[in-house]
């Protein structure tokens, strides 16, 4: 099943960039939440943004531009 099923890029999406590739994929913001707070829990430091696998290359995928739940802005500059 395709997670961004039923999606559209008005609903409520983060796009992420993969920082190797350059692979773009929008993510639903409840799941880069989730993966924010799994981040957390690992004890990786606040100032790193959300980075998933990206699904074509062996690179990160970082979001454009993403405020957090704790209220810090990511920005991807290449």
């Amino acid at each position: 099943m395709n997670i961004l099923e039923g999606f559209s890029k008005d609903d409520d999406l983060i796009e992420f960039i993969c920082t190797k590739c350059n692979y773009s994929l929008w993510v639903p913001r409840f799941i880069v939440e989730q993966l924010k707070e799994d981040n957390l829990f690992d004890g990786l430091d606040p100032s790193v943004p959300p980075q998933p696998d990206c699904q074509v290359c062996d690179g990160a995928m970082t979001p454009k531009s993403y405020t957090g739940i704790r209220g810090i802005h990511y920005e991807y500059k290449k």
